[in-house]
């Protein structure tokens, strides 16, 4: 007999539902618009109600839910979510519970994606993993024995934290030298019109319609394939720093693989070349030729589908 999980991915513009199978493939989705003005009371009512009209609601056991912010997983706590202003010390999961008589399971969004990713991408073949999401910060979830580690406190895979410049940039934690300040979308963009002031672009400014604020990730690994100086410079030095980070995962905890997802990590070779280079400079030889270094490929539904299957974990 198949069991069916159910999961949600509460973002700041979207939250996202499934229902998954043993083998985490979705059964059945819907998306729905995040109102960040709304109280949780009201938020909460009405991803329920998205709930019970899936038709395999009735046979769903158990709910899990992603969510970015400082979250309390064994009482299902949401102390605080920078992506949900009014959410403070939100008992999300016995909130659940009462309106669904289901069993509900509450944690980090880059949890989540760290099981999504190890059942999506790995297809739970791996006993040690770590994932890294590249986007506007840079987060982590590790998963050692094929279980979820989450630390004494519930904080560890803070991997965008880990120092790769000693004094280097001041990051919003209070730290100087982070991989986010250097891997993270904002920080990216900012390098690259920094850069942008002092060496000619051929196609980053043409690209933006002559607007700077129009500069994304995407737009800067359209002009690097195109031959573009400046954005094969950015992408070159936010792949170094990765490459060190990853050195220092590698060489900690000597996963069977490192995956990689998020919107940064769409830009393939242009920041993953020069990741390992820097690989094979530092990290332990042995522990380096063993890990594999994997870009998802379902970066969009790793947080529903590992929300679902932290039963699992």
């Amino acid at each position: 007999m198949t069991n069916y999980y159910l999961g949600a991915d509460m973002g700041g513009t979207l939250i996202k539902i499934a229902i998954v199978d043993d083998k985490a493939n979705v059964i059945e989705e819907a998306v729905v618009n995040t109102d960040i003005n709304a109280s949780p009371k009201s938020v909460i009512e009405n991803i329920v109600e998205v709930f019970k009209k899936f038709k395999n609601y009735n046979k769903v056991k158990t709910i899990g839910i992603g969510i970015a912010g400082d979250i309390d997983f064994k009482q299902g706590i949401v102390r605080f979510s920078p992506n949900l202003p009014k959410w403070n010390k939100v008992q999300l999961k016995k909130d659940i519970e009462k309106l669904t008589g289901k069993t509900v399971f509450v944690d980090n969004d880059a949890n989540t994606a760290a099981i999504g990713a190890y059942w999506l991408d790995v297809k739970a073949k791996a006993d040690n993993m770590v994932c890294v999401t590249l986007g506007t910060g840079v987060g982590g979830g590790i998963i050692i024995n094929k279980k979820l580690f989450r630390g004494n406190s519930g904080t560890a895979g803070e991997i965008g934290h880990i120092t790769v410049v000693p004094d280097g940039r001041k990051c919003n934690c209070g730290n100087y030298g982070c991989a986010e300040t250097y891997i993270g979308v904002r920080h990216i963009v900012k390098e690259t019109i920094d850069l942008l002031k002092t060496k000619k672009s051929k196609y980053i400014v043409k690209l933006a319609n002559n607007d700077i604020e129009q500069i994304t990730p995407k737009l800067l690994s359209q002009a690097a394939e195109k031959g573009d100086v400046v954005a094969k410079k950015v992408w070159n030095n936010a792949g170094e720093k990765l490459g060190i980070l990853l050195a220092d995962i590698i060489d900690f905890f000597n996963p069977d693989c490192i995956v990689l997802c998020g919107g940064i990590s769409n830009a393939g070779d242009l920041i993953i070349k020069p990741a390992k280079e820097q690989i094979k400079k530092r990290a332990f030889k042995t522990a380096a030729k063993a890990c594999r270094i994997i870009v998802s490929k379902y970066t969009s539904k790793l947080g529903v589908v590992g929300a679902a299957m932290l039963v699992k974990n």
